[in-house]
This record gives C-alpha cells, structure tokens and sequence, in this order.
C-alpha cells in the first residue's frame, strides 16, 4: 500500500513538472516576445555573418517575435548551432536550433537540419536550411508543442 503511494506520488510529480515545462515553453515563445537569437558558430567550419543575420532575421519573423541584440532584453533566447562546409564540392548547412528560458535552461531542443547547395534553391544552403527549419522545426515541433 505504501509503495504504490509512493509511485502514484512519482507518477503525478513528474506529470506536473512536465504540465509546467510546457507552460514554460508556451509562455516563452508566445507571439510578440522579444527573443535574442544566439548563433553558436562551429570554430572549423563557420558560416558567414552575412548569412548568420539572415538566420536571425527569419528565425524571429517565424515566430512573430521582436528581435533584440542583448540576451538580458529577451523573454528567451534561440540558440541555434551552425555549421557550413563543402561536401563533395557543394556547400551545405547544418542548424540545430533550441529555446533557452532566461536562466539558460533548455526548454526545447530540435534536432539537426542540413541543406545542401543545389539549383533549385539558388545555390543558397543556408536559406534553403532555414525554410526546412522553419516548416520542420518550428511549425510541425517547436509551435504544436507550445500549443501554437
């Protein structure tokens, strides 16, 4: 009897903190917040500024959230690893993009996307791993999980 007490305390524990951490999520990245959008820069292979602002740009107009350029501004921040290097002579991007709350814990990690140079996206790989993150990561992952 005690035991199952014990678990049947477990059980509605772990359901409240994960009820919380989704309200969490659901509050960070309501539309109209301010979000900082960290871009963590692979050393060996970077992409270039040009490229990380327009990251930044279409990141925060995806989500209909005001971008602002300190962390201590923002209601989270979107950090997003990158990575652009040449495979077999064509440049392709990665992005992994995740919400920080503003105590840097993680409240939503996505997996990684790529993209690779081709004619059909105007030999453009980041823009064209940015639109796969957007319709992927944040409308068929990041949005239904915050109840958007």
């Amino acid at each position: 009897m005690k035991a199952s007490k014990s678990i049947l305390a477990l059980a509605l524990g772990l359901i409240c903190s994960g009820a919380f951490a989704q309200n969490s999520l659901s509050e960070a990245v309501a539309p109209g917040n301010k979000v900082y959008v960290q871009i963590v820069n692979d050393e060996d292979h970077p992409i270039p500024a040009d490229e990380i602002e327009n990251v930044t740009r279409e990141f925060a107009a995806a989500g209909a959230w005001e971008r602002v350029d300190e962390a201590s501004d923002a209601d989270f921040v979107l950090s997003v690893q990158a990575k652009k290097k040449m495979v077999f002579n064509s440049p392709r991007t990665w992005l992994t993009p995740s919400v920080l709350d503003k105590e840097g814990n993680v409240l939503w990690e996505s997996k990684t996307y790529k993209a690779d140079a081709t004619m059909f996206n105007g030999y453009r790989c980041t823009n064209a791993c940015i639109r796969i993150v957007i319709e992927k990561g944040f409308q068929k992952d990041l949005f239904k999980k915050a109840g958007r």
